[in-house]
Formats: C-alpha cells, structure tokens, sequence
C-alpha cells in the first residue's frame, strides 16, 4: 500500500520502498509517511507491516556533500554513550534514485512541548548536552563540513538579495552592532568540540520514561561550544518562555558540572544569543524571498530580536552577577 503518491524530490513511494528492500534490514512491507519537517532534505516515517508500526526515519538528501559528516557524528555517539541520547544510524550512506539517504531508528517520544520546559527538564537538556560536547571533544571524522563560524557575518547577503527590504535593513543595522563588540573577543581561547547547532524544541524527543534525546544533527560541525549553549538558551528558553533567568541560570549551573567554561567565554554569551537570532532572521527572510509559507517563523525572529534589546540590560546584568 502506497500512502503517499506524490513525487517528492524526482521519487516517488515506490522508489523509496524498493530501494529499503534491496537494504535487507527488516523482512515485510513497508509503509512510508512524508514528515512535513526539514528544508535541506526530506524526511520520512517507515513503518513495517503496519503503519502504526513505526520502526525507522528516513531523510533523503540533495547531495552527499555532508551526509557521511552526519552518520559519523551518530555513530560516535551511540559508541560512546549509554543510554544513548540519539538515534542510531546505520553505517554508511545508501542511495534511492542517486540520492543519498541515511536511515535512523524510530525514538518512540514526544518533541519538548512548551510546557514541558521546566527547570528538571532544563538540567537535564543540559547535562546531555555537555555530555554530547565531552565525547565529540577529540572526535576528528574523516569527512569535512563547513559553517558559517560565529565571527563571519557574510550570511545576510548570503541568504538575502532584497536590500529594500525594512527586515534587511534591520538585520544590516544589527550586524554593524554585533560585528563591532566579536572585536574583544579576539583573544578568548574558545573551548570547541562538534556541536549540534539546532537544538530547538522540535530537536528534543522525551520518551515515556523521562529519557531526553537528541535528534537532526544535520547542522552538526566544529565550533566554540559557548556558541551550542548560546542557541539552546535561545531556542529552548527565550523562544518559548521569555527571558527567564531561573531556567538561564539552572541551565548553565548544570552544563557546568561537565564541562566549566571559563569567565571570558560566558560573557560572550549575549552575543552569541543575539548572533543566532540575527543569523535565523536572516535565514527566513531569504526564504521568504522565495516562499510565503515562512514569513511567520520570520516574524517570531523578529519579535525575539526586539526581546533581547528590550532585555538586554537586564541579561547582560545577570552574566555579570553569574560571572
């Protein structure tokens, strides 16, 4: 039974179910959902047997360019941690119709809610988080990805083509800002370790027993490790619950208890909050460009931008008093 007709990136269903046959994983028939997640590459549920039987995630990429970055990162983890706090892959890339495709198991859970964010499950978003940093920490895989690093703000003309835009000119005005105080910052010796890049609400799955894992590490790469914690604050706390020192604070305590950063790197720690909301504002303008569908995730940037200068002092007051 084919739940889904369409063509999807030149493939339809049947390509799909072909191609996992030829894999031999698991003997039976099997049931493909679309996920309506993921703008780099296409993302499926695989059920067996059933369509309530859901057994795997299959994402399909455009190109293999970062892909085998991808599976080593999982790999890694799942050899290094237990309980594993993400999923397993299998070893290396395959192929549907020359795209490469990685195949994860299926994390039975829910994504973190918005009022699921508590100070419990804070810590613990911490705590994993910082063990995710320590075992990369030395991890060298033999295939490359390139970001943008934290310090580069070339991404606006990047991701955007509309200078007349009121958003480019706001962003255009805020990197002026923010590219004149990473100046100090020259000389800080940033611990650094893959980080995941994307830890937001939809990135966090809780299993029924209270375990937290971690999943899409698509955006994975080499980076200052203050930079991860900078996004999960902002992803997780301020986007969802507003500036919220308890949780801030509660979060960085126990990221601490891992992995202690130093005085200099947490006092980058507004910039780097305001970096990430600036570099996602950037993001979804440029999509908007091209497709409608994302002025409302363009907007929520927008307003979180207008939190943090409206916050700001009180912040940037709270690292000093933290420091």
């Amino acid at each position: 039974m084919i739940i889904n007709k369409d063509i999807i990136m030149n493939l339809t269903v049947k390509d799909i179910r072909s191609s996992l046959k030829t894999l031999n994983i698991e003997k039976g028939i099997y049931f493909i959902t679309k996920i309506d997640k993921g703008i780099e590459s296409k993302n499926y549920f695989v059920g067996l047997n059933s369509r309530n039987n859901l057994r795997y995630i299959l994402k399909i990429y455009p190109n293999d360019n970062e892909v085998r970055y991808e599976i080593e990162i999982l790999n890694k983890l799942s050899s290094s941690n237990k309980p594993l706090f993400s999923p397993l892959v299998q070893e290396g890339v395959f192929f549907i119709n020359n795209k490469p495709s990685i195949l994860l198991r299926y994390i039975t859970g829910c994504i973190l809610a918005k009022n699921k964010i508590s100070l419990p499950v804070i810590r613990e978003i911490a705590k994993k988080q910082a063990k995710m940093h320590l075992s990369l920490l030395n991890f060298k895989p033999k295939n490359k990805k390139v970001r943008f690093s934290v310090f580069d703000f070339n991404f606006l003309s990047f991701f955007c083509k509309n200078d007349k835009s009121l958003y480019y000119r706001k962003i255009l005005e805020e990197i002026k800002i923010i590219e004149k105080e990473s100046k100090s910052f020259t000389k800080i010796d940033f611990k650094k370790t893959i980080i995941h890049e994307d830890l937001t609400p939809e990135n966090i799955l809780i299993t029924k027993n209270g375990d937290i894992n971690f999943v899409d590490f698509g955006e994975s790469h080499y980076a200052e490790m203050i930079s991860d914690i900078a996004i999960t604050i902002k992803e997780i706390i301020i986007s969802n619950v507003g500036v919220d020192l308890l949780l801030i604070q509660n979060y960085l305590n126990s990221y601490q208890k891992i992995i202690t950063l130093d005085k200099k790197e947490i006092n980058t720690l507004f910039f780097m909050i305001k970096r990430r909301t600036i570099f996602m504002l950037a993001y979804y303008l440029g999509r908007y460009e091209i497709n409608k569908d994302f002025k409302k995730k363009m907007m929520m940037e927008f307003n979180i931008l207008n939190v943090l200068k409206r916050e700001e002092h009180i912040i940037r007051n709270f690292i000093n008093k933290y420091n």
